[in-house]
């Protein structure tokens, strides 16, 4: 006897069947094709909403058709290629469930009819045929090239250079071999050079190049000599040592400058320290820095010899006004270089060690790029994009000479612009924005960008102090006090205070050559960005292997940063800086000096607030740290992240949420091409559009919202005032007034408090700063171009007159003011004309701004091989984790007794208390993800039924691997 299912077979070969089974299963069956017929009657076929469409692609490109239907159930879609069906492959790709199909590379074999099949259990429909056919490219043949001239110093040139191919190709200009770098973009038919000097003679050459090949075309430039030229030159030439000489002149200035202010820098202000601090622990710069300003002070030198007829006889003279630029060859340039030690390649890397550069950031930013190992680089120049216009097209500011027009009009008074302009007696809150977000502003921006200050307080011609002559003698640009300005008043009876605000130049850099054809020109003077362009953490961290180590605890060998002393809530404080001569003292008095707080930048003490948010992410950092050592000794605690909180919280606030879609985007992945380089218009402009944001005073809450027994704190109290937060509640209280109380509104009619214009690191026997007036004065330092040429890289409008301006400065008050002070809408600097225009809808920034901010931050991500969305950076679980991460929740696990906060910091609730949230109820990131296969993970699996708790379990692996230490030790 067998039996199958509900059927009996006997021996005799009888079939019986369990009837009442048998029904029971057909019963089932017939119920299910009835519902079946039913689902089917319910839904529909599919229907198209997207075909291909017949096109033309260029050969070996990368091509994507894209298939869309809808019907009930939800379609499949499947391809065809001259009627065969398309598989998966290395060539062909499916993506979105299949409705983009991608063929990379397109080529002639690709050339044919292609459609889509969308099918269902309600049927199938198959789309129309498309023909894809290839566009055959050819390489360029130039049509016309550059032709070779013989011109006089001084005259302006034109080479021009047309080419055809397909596709388009690019033009790009070389001289004497040596790419000249473009800021107009990859199509530049045409270089301008001019005025002529003699090292621009030489072989300059167009090359036009695309995908398929490439073409040169060569142009001799020789430069015309006069007997004068000739005589001066050869004289420089039979002078072996006058340029050694000169060289040691300079070397003598540059360096009795730097001796004397050492000697009298005085610990009496927070403005010295301030500046003292620029460039302690940054001892290469200072060498670098150092160099250039011997290089050109050397030059300053030989103009002075120029214009003195370098000891030529009185028939000699030249009868032609010749420059000190006419005067130097590449060889005298040459020498001037490497005498005052300012030559290229400080900073090369060979990047050999792959197995440290292709998992880890380095301290410096090098490595990041293996094509461009210097981009985003620590001490490295700011990136332009512009030209700088530098009065005598080298290195001295806008507004050096005062007789000297701009579009018919001089340079209005930095501080005339403050006063007239820009400083505010009242400001209005922000409806929608907390005062966290401008303090998430400033502590970003110190992982960005510092720029360093000149090396000197002294005139490098004579060794007048800075604060004790109103000229413009390098390195000194000090900002006059108009003969109306109040604070003529308060020093009309003071012998030792002259009427200008001081200002210092900020320190030039070797090793540049961006900007000139070869490096061993001389080139526009460049900035030095002192810190890595990279969002790495560098204001907790360090921007050099020195600063790291001297913040971590390198006794524990488990990846924390040192502290001295805790809170009550035995939480640390940063650790105060040990090695420096100086005491960081409150602001108002000279009776309690404290050492400043060291961190990863030298900022963090400049105001309570900015120290506060410096404390919590160093806590951050140690309590991660803490918790992956317990899953993973090996963890070195570097892997820390700011980049997910500033891309999803913060910059959609700056830019508004259409212009943050429109400028930045979707992420993309990384390309070695892209340069995260911070540029000088953000650093010096763009990005200090947060000062319009800065309320006149600190708000410090207790656990009620309530303000704390000591009240809010005037912000001129707050500079450089360790103390404060140690002695009046520490880090909370701060905190609470950061997330709890209003941004200040930008707007045109009210930009800056006047604690920030007036009583800018004040004391009773110093003229007051003023962050306004520095601000211009520091954009026409570094020679930015103005407003409306910003605009025009922008692709914006440019008006040529204070009537087409009206439409993005609408405030006619403004409008009117602006007209008196520039004249012309031509001659408006940079910072100025960003922090006036209209804001775009739901964003804190103009267009302008928000195209250089913008742009900056669109590089900084595509340009990080080790941007935390870059795919392999970290695990899709990882990522999962970091996603979850929010400013709200970090301050939540490092205050000290912090316990309610709003999700979303950034917003302001006013007096909704209902918007807090318990910090209990925010979202909790899962350490376990980075938990280490290799070793506790592992064996943390393998001991988890062995009945152990895990509590248990994570001691037995501790005890193994001290045992595994012991034993192979």
């Amino acid at each position: 006897m067998s039996i199958l299912g509900e059927i009996e077979i006997l021996d005799d070969g009888t079939i019986l069947i369990e009837k009442r089974e048998f029904l029971s299963k057909l019963q089932k069956n017939s119920q299910k094709l009835i519902n079946e017929n039913k689902l089917k009657n319910r839904g529909y076929s599919p229907r198209f909403t997207y075909t291909p469409r017949d096109r033309r692609y260029r050969e070996g490109t990368a091509v994507q058709l894209n298939c869309e239907a809808i019907g009930d159930p939800k379609p499949k879609i499947y391809w065809f290629f001259n009627s065969q069906q398309i598989e998966s492959s290395r060539k062909h790709t499916f993506h979105n469930e299949g409705t983009q199909l991608l063929i990379y590379p397109f080529l002639e074999q690709d050339i044919g009819i292609y459609n889509c099949e969308a099918v269902n259990i309600n049927g199938r429909n198959k789309s129309l045929n498309a023909r894809l056919e290839i566009i055959k490219s050819y390489p360029p043949e130039i049509i016309e090239g550059p032709k070779s001239k013989n011109v006089n110093p001084g005259q302006k040139i034109i080479f021009r250079c047309k080419a055809k191919g397909e596709p388009k190709p690019s033009i790009g200009w070389f001289f004497n071999g040596i790419e000249i770098s473009s800021f107009g973009g990859h199509f530049q038919s045409q270089l301008t050079i001019g005025p002529i000097s003699r090292r621009d003679a030489g072989i300059y050459s167009c090359m036009a190049g695309n995908t398929v090949g490439s073409m040169t075309s060569d142009a001799q430039l020789e430069i015309t000599s006069s007997s004068q030229l000739n005589e001066i030159d050869k004289q420089l030439n039979n002078q072996k040592t006058f340029l050694k000489d000169i060289v040691n002149k300079a070397t003598n200035n540059i360096e009795r400058a730097i001796i004397k202010t050492k000697e009298e820098l005085k610990i009496n202000s927070p403005k010295d320290l301030l500046k003292h601090f620029k460039f302690i622990g940054k001892q290469q710069p200072t060498e670098l820095s150092k160099s250039r300003e011997i290089y050109e002070e050397s030059l300053r030198l030989i103009e002075k010899h120029v214009e003195l007829g370098i000891n030529l006889k009185p028939q000699e003279m030249p009868t032609e006004n010749i420059s000190f630029e006419s005067v130097l060859s590449v060889t005298h340039i040459q020498t001037l270089m490497e005498l005052s030690g300012c030559m290229s390649g400080q900073f090369k890397d060979t990047c050999q060690d792959m197995c440290f550069h292709s998992k880890y950031r380095s301290y410096t930013g090098q490595c990041n790029n293996f094509d461009h190992p210097t981009w985003g680089v620590s001490q490295m120049p700011f990136l332009r994009l512009l030209p700088p216009i530098y009065e005598n097209g080298f290195n001295t500011p806008v507004g050096w000479n005062k007789d000297y027009l701009y579009f018919g009009y001089p340079k209005p008074n930095p501080r005339t612009v403050s006063v007239e302009l820009i400083g505010a007696e009242n400001i209005s809150p922000h409806p929608f924005y907390s005062a966290m977000l401008m303090q998430w502003g400033q502590f970003l921006d110190h992982d960005l960008d510092f720029t360093a200050t000149a090396l000197s307080r002294q005139t490098y011609v004579g060794g007048a102090r800075c604060n004790r002559t109103c000229e413009n003698v390098s390195p000194c640009f000090n900002i006059p006090l108009p003969a109306n300005d109040y604070r003529l008043l308060a020093i009309a009876n003071s012998s030792d205070k002259l009427p200008c605000i001081e200002f210092e130049r900020s320190a030039a850099i070797c090793g540049s050559g961006e900007t000139s054809p070869i490096f061993q020109q001389i080139t526009y003077r460049e900035q030095a960005n002192i810190i890595t362009s990279y969002l790495d953490g560098s204001q907790v961290y360090g921007s050099t292997e020195v600063d790291a180590l001297d913040l971590r605890d390198l006794f524990s060998d488990h990846g924390l940063l040192r502290f001295d002393i805790v809170s009550s809530a035995q939480k640390p404080y940063l650790p105060f800086e040990r090695d420096s001569a100086m005491d960081c003292r409150r602001n108002f008095s000279k009776e309690n000096p404290i050492r400043c707080f060291l961190s990863g930048d030298f900022r963090a003490n400049e105001q309570i607030g900015l120290t506060a948010m410096h404390t919590i992410w160093m806590r951050e950092h140690n309590l991660i740290a803490t918790q992956l050592l317990e899953m993973n000794s090996d963890w070195d605690g570097e892997r820390i992240y700011q980049e997910h909180i500033t891309y999803k919280e913060w910059l959609p606030k700056v830019l508004g949420m259409e212009g943050y879609k429109a400028l930045i985007g979707p992420y993309n992945g990384y390309s070695t091409e892209v340069n995260p380089s911070v540029s000088n218009a953000f650093a010096t402009a763009a990005f200090r559009f947060g000062h319009t944001l800065i309320n006149p005073k600190l708000e410090r809450l207790d656990k009620n919202f309530n303000s704390i027994q000591e009240g809010p704190l005037p912000l001129h109290e707050a500079f450089f005032a360790p103390e404060r937060l140690l002695a009046e509640g520490g880090v909370d209280p701060l905190l609470r007034g950061l997330f709890a109380s209003p941004l200040k509104q930008p707007m045109s009619e009210q930009l800056l408090n006047r604690e920030l214009t007036e009583r800018l690191f004040h004391r009773a026997h110093n003229v007051s700063l003023d962050l306004a007036a520095i601000n211009i004065q520091r954009g026409r330092d570094h020679g930015l171009p103005g407003y409306l040429e910003y605009r025009r890289f922008c692709g914006l409008t440019v008006p040529t007159n204070w009537e087409q301006l009206s439409f993005d400065i609408p405030n006619p008050e403004v409008l009117a003011r602006l007209k008196k002070l520039y004249g012309h809408p031509g001659n408006i600097d940079l910072w100025v004309g960003g922090i006036v225009e209209r804001r775009l809808p739901e964003a804190l920034v103009g267009p302008t701004f928000s195209c250089i901010i913008g742009d900056q931050f669109k590089r900084l991500r595509e340009g990080d091989r080790f941007w935390y969305e870059n795919p392999g950076v970290f695990t899709h679980l990882q990522l999962t984790q970091i996603r979850k991460s929010t400013l709200a929740g970090i301050i939540c696990r490092n205050g000290d007794d912090i316990d309610k906060i709003q999700p979303d910091v950034f917003l302001y609730f006013g007096q909704n208390k209902l918007a807090y949230k318990k910090c209990e109820q925010l979202p909790k990131l899962n350490l376990r993800m980075w938990m280490s296969c290799s070793d506790e993970s592992c064996s943390f699996r393998s001991t988890q039924n062995n009945g152990k708790n895990e509590e248990e379990i994570l001691q037995e692996i501790k005890r193994r691997k001290r045992r595994s230490k012991r034993l192979y030790n």
